[in-house]
């Protein structure tokens, strides 16, 4: 991206193709999502094992971007890694409780501030009509996505958060697909703020008001 280190994170609603735009425009490699098989917590397990587990995930997988933008200049993400928004959408879809979210939220907080892991420079958003989404999910046989309406139903919810994020840290997203608002963004410096656990408290400011 014009010389400059960058981590970007594609977003979007389940189905939408984040992976398949990875693959496409990331051959030589990119962050991947969790796979099918994890051997995670289920998401309505102890709220304290479910965060505790998912916060580490994503600290490595943070890591391996760090990697990645130090080997390559660039580091792209299948998915955020601070990834305390599925949380957030899930509870105010009303799917889960808040404790939840609470601890995801807390943990993520420290991390920032222990530099463990950050906020990615961009974001761009990938987005697809409803009916759309379940014929992606219909005809995709790699996965088996049990719970594609319910993460339909979190999709206004993963849109306000990223919406809070560009409240913020504003120029800092993008919709669309195509690879060149990628290299658009050459032209911008990298986020300052990558590890001000406040941009946190800011976003939640706003989404809570």
């Amino acid at each position: 991206v014009g010389g400059k280190s960058m981590i970007i994170a594609v977003e979007g609603p389940s189905a939408v193709g984040k992976t398949t735009w990875c693959r496409a425009y990331c051959p030589d490699g990119f962050v991947g999502e969790a796979a099918e098989n994890v051997d995670a917590p289920d998401l309505y397990a102890s709220p304290t094992g479910v965060a505790d587990f998912w916060v580490r995930f994503n600290i490595d997988r943070w890591l391996t971007a760090m990697r990645l933008e130090r080997e390559r200049g660039l580091a792209v993400c299948d998915g955020n890694p601070l990834g305390a928004a599925f949380s957030w959408a899930a509870w105010k879809a009303q799917h889960i409780p808040s404790t939840l979210f609470d601890r995801e939220l807390s943990l993520y907080r420290q991390a920032i501030a222990d530099r463990r892991i950050g906020f990615v420079d961009r974001v761009l958003w990938l987005d697809a009509t409803l009916e759309e989404l379940r014929r992606r999910a219909r005809s995709d046989s790699t996965r088996g996505r049990k719970r594609h309406e319910v993460y339909l139903q979190m999709i206004p919810w993963l849109k306000a958060w990223v919406d809070a994020r560009e409240g913020v840290l504003a120029s800092t997203m993008r919709y669309g697909s195509d690879e060149s608002l990628i290299r658009d963004w050459s032209d911008w410096p990298p986020l300052i703020q990558r590890y001000d656990p406040t941009i946190l408290d800011r976003m939640m400011l706003a989404l809570r008001a």
